[in-house]
């Protein structure tokens, strides 16, 4: 069976082309004005391909339709369409390769189709002349349903009974007005599951018929199906991600990944797989017109009562699947574990690929690999929790609890008891059950003393004395217990400054800065912004179970060129506030805050210089932009000296004063 004509598998002339057209419509005519019964094969209609001789049979069963029709005989409305444009999320991920199809086709005389899997038009591209004669002779516009069903025997409609590529030349239409075009249609399938998603269809004249139509439109689906599977790949990791977090998040708990159909895609307890997947179902039943993007029931598993937690995904406004947690009521009040405090970030977690960051990483897995205390320093949100947390994850302590606490968050009255705990009646306002401390709570595993620089030269005292003893009293009380505890300490001061203005104490920093991890900020590592942005951009598509988001070189490389006083905690911040603001998940310079658009350019020098050194004095500027102007951090991040630095800019005619 061929799908497309056998005569034009070859340049044609147009008296060839004027042949075969008479050749056709005879046959059409004597099918259609001389009844055969439907499926009867008679020898006159030998040189029509079976493929038409079918759906000219199938047209034919169609009481409302006769060969004389405009066209298509059915449209929708102008709202049905718009709602249809808005839903086909393969017409969007499509769009950009028909626009580019149609500039290309805008000088041919050819017109380009895109339908939804029904055969509605969705848009047109090419030819603006062709596709007003297409539209006006046979009602090929936008809306119009040429399935078979409506359309009798046309290359759309045929294609999708067929689910294969198809050309349709002059009379094997099955209308009359169709008989003076040519068309060439090939559907779009599913890369993972075939079904069919839609239909490219390439019409011209007869007239001038191009015996690479037929290519071209299968070159058409070809790319759009690319795309499609590239996107399935990134929708599939992204609700992998999403149910990777729910299990670190809801350990004790069922967590179930399901399809926008309830079918279920992963689940972490398969011990009442049949119950939970007819609840599964149940629950899209229940709730497939509800515009609730989370809500919470009360189901029942084998006679226990849970809570139902579920909450919609979404990839392009459209919805694809849902995450749902079950809760068994009786641990709501209780925890029926030893504990639940476990590090939530492990090396895979921190993002960038500097040498600088390499080194500070390679330094944090030796620490994880040892029992020794560390002591992280670095500015203030580069990563210092992070870091912590990934040591602990990658330790041998990690199935033990990993206890954090920041020591500037708590009032100093308050932050002996938050460290060792108290008994009952120890002070006024105190728990009357007492109060464990977090060196108690972290027992066997780690405790992440954050911001250190700011405890107290009282309380001090009282650290070091644990952590060389390993043994706490809680406040109130005399009894010694004893604690396997390791300290993970972080500040964000100098420390060795500190200790010399009296304000830390000497012995502790020892004791403390066994190993000790510098993290550098932000600025340092600049060519890690873009993979950083992306994370996040990512990290909050998986957060708000909505995506994708793509940022576009324009904002990328404001965001590279930016100096990042905050950090990493910034750039997080300014990529959730760029997610919120973006249209239609593009990322552009307009969805970043306002103080990104009146960043100030630095002087431009009038000397003339030669590009060898015009490229050194990029180098110096963008480090000097990066630092604020700080000269220490540029000369350090340029691995120069600061006289050096000034040097240079004199040379070349700048002097940091002009520049500040």
């Amino acid at each position: 069976m061929s799908y497309v004509p056998y005569s034009v598998y070859q340049p044609l002339t147009k008296n060839e082309v004027t042949l075969l057209r008479k050749k056709q419509f005879e046959k059409w005519e004597h099918y259609f004005l001389n009844p055969i019964q439907i499926g009867q094969k008679h020898t006159e209609f030998t040189e029509v391909r079976d493929v038409i001789l079918q759906s000219w049979n199938r047209s034919k069963e169609y009481q409302d339709l006769n060969p004389m029709i405009e066209g298509s005989v059915k449209n929708i409305s102008d709202e049905e369409l718009k709602e249809i444009r808005k839903k086909n999320e393969v017409f969007h991920l499509a769009e950009p390769v028909l626009k580019q199809a149609g500039q290309e086709l805008s000088d041919e005389n050819h017109v380009l189709l895109f339908c939804d899997s029904d055969g509605i038009i969705i848009d047109n591209y090419g030819n603006h002349s062709v596709s007003r004669n297409i539209g006006n002779s046979v009602n090929a516009n936008n809306g119009a349903q040429w399935s078979e069903r409506w359309a009798g025997t046309n290359a759309i409609g045929t294609s999708i009974i067929l689910k294969q590529p198809i050309q349709i030349f002059s009379s094997e239409h099955f209308s009359y007005n169709c008989h003076e075009w040519v068309c060439s249609s090939a559907p779009i399938l599913d890369p993972l599951t075939n079904e069919l998603l839609g239909v490219i269809n390439l019409s011209t004249t007869a007239n001038s018929f191009h015996y690479l139509s037929m290519m071209k439109t299968i070159g058409l689906v070809n790319q759009i199906e690319r795309i499609l599977f590239h996107n399935y790949y990134q929708v599939r990791e992204m609700m992998q991600n999403i149910y990777i977090e729910a299990i670190s998040k809801w350990k004790n708990q069922i967590v179930i990944l399901c399809n926008s159909k309830g079918k279920i895609l992963k689940i972490n307890n398969d011990t009442q797989i049949n119950e939970i997947t007819s609840l599964m179902s149940v629950t899209v039943e229940n709730n497939e017109c509800t515009t609730k993007k989370e809500w919470e029931d009360e189901v029942t598993l084998h006679g226990s009562q849970y809570r139902a937690i579920h909450k919609k995904i979404f990839w392009y406004d459209r919805f694809i699947g849902f995450i749902s947690i079950l809760e068994k009521k009786s641990r709501l009040s209780h925890s029926t574990t030893i504990h639940n405090h476990f590090a939530k970030y492990s090396f895979q977690s921190l993002i960038g690929n500097s040498e600088e960051f390499k080194r500070t990483i390679h330094l944090a897995q030796v620490a994880a690999s040892s029992d020794s205390n560390v002591l992280i320093t670095g500015d203030s949100g580069t990563g210092k929790e992070l870091v912590a947390n990934a040591i602990h994850q990658a330790s041998n302590r990690f199935d033990h609890p990993f206890i954090a606490l920041n020591c500037a968050a708590i009032p100093k009255d308050l932050l002996p008891s938050e460290l060792f705990g108290y008994v009952a009646g120890a002070f006024t306002g105190a728990n009357p059950k007492g109060s464990i401390g977090k060196f108690e709570l972290a027992n066997k595993g780690t405790l992440f003393l954050d911001e250190l620089g700011d405890m107290p030269l009282e309380l001090q005292v009282q650290l070091l004395r644990v952590i060389q003893e390993q043994e706490i009293i809680r406040i109130g009380d005399k009894i010694r217990t004893p604690i396997d505890v390791r300290v993970i300490a972080a500040t964000n001061k100098n420390l060795v400054e500190e200790i010399q203005m009296g304000k830390f104490r000497k012995d502790l920093y020892y004791r403390l800065n066994v190993i000790q991890i510098e993290l550098p900020s932000l600025r340092r590592r600049s060519e890690d912004i873009p993979l950083l942005a992306e994370y996040f951009v990512q990290k909050l598509s998986v957060k708000k179970h909505h995506g994708p988001h793509h940022i576009t070189a324009e904002a990328m490389g404001i965001l590279k060129n930016y100096s990042w006083p905050g950090n990493i905690r910034e750039l997080e911040n300014v990529v959730e506030y760029a997610v919120n603001f973006s249209a239609n998940g593009i990322i552009t310079p307009e969805s970043l805050p306002m103080h990104f658009h009146n960043q100030q350019t630095l002087p431009i020098n009038s000397v003339s210089i030669n590009p060898v050194k015009q490229a050194e004095l990029d180098w110096i500027i963008q480090a000097l932009k990066r630092s604020q102007m700080n000269v220490t951090d540029a000369a350090k991040e340029l691995k120069m000296s600061r006289s050096t630095l000034y040097r240079k800019l004199k040379k070349m005619g700048y002097d940091m004063k002009s520049l500040k």
